[in-house]
């Protein structure tokens, strides 16, 4: 997806449509490390593929989760066909029952199973890595409503899944925190708290 599409299915999103084009991130992590297969598998050389799909909120399924679950699956492989030199359906391994081995997981799934709070594993709206109003200029980036909670996570303002910024960033403000008088700890000989 170029930017362009990722505006239009932003945009879809945010009235309420599930996007016609729905941009996701694939990957197949079994290529490095199969030890999630059961040896039988990994002898035939089965591989598994994740798709991790962009512009699908919670709100989108939550009052047909079902329906918008299939229909979104739907879009996402034919979104992926749309790149493929052969149909993804015909590369897929089939079960016993006869159906395709495939599985859709929505926010609504996701929230249910984890308890990730509208299914975001990033546990909110991801944001820009520098401070976008003059209250955050010069913070750690990870201040909650709490003076002694902080967040550690991807949803913390210089936040990334894998980076570790937020981690080094909450225990920087922990140190700055304990370093001075503005800050309590939520429980009497506690340190202050982080999320993530």
């Amino acid at each position: 997806e170029g930017y362009e599409q990722m505006n239009v299915s932003y945009r879809q999103a945010s009235e309420g449509r599930l996007p016609a084009k729905l941009p996701s991130e694939v990957y197949c992590h079994t290529l490095t490390d199969d030890s999630i297969l059961s040896p039988e598998l990994r002898g035939k050389g089965f591989q598994t593929m994740t798709l991790f799909g962009l512009d699908a909120p919670w709100g989108l399924f939550a009052k047909n989760n079902e329906a918008m679950r299939r229909e979104a699956q739907d879009r996402f492989v034919a979104g992926l066909n749309g790149w493929l030199a052969e149909p993804l359906e015909d590369c897929l391994a089939v079960a016993s029952d006869g159906s395709l081995c495939i599985e859709g997981k929505s926010p609504v799934d996701i929230e249910e199973a984890l308890g990730l709070y509208h299914g975001n594993i990033f546990q909110n709206t991801l944001t820009f890595p520098f401070a976008e109003n003059e209250e955050d200029a010069g913070t750690w980036g990870v201040e909650t409503e709490y003076e002694n909670v902080f967040f550690c996570g991807s949803t913390a303002q210089r936040g990334g899944a894998v980076s570790g910024i937020p981690g080094h960033n909450s225990a920087m403000k922990v140190l700055e925190c304990l370093g001075s008088a503005g800050c309590q700890p939520a429980v009497a000989g506690s340190l202050p708290a982080t999320v993530g």
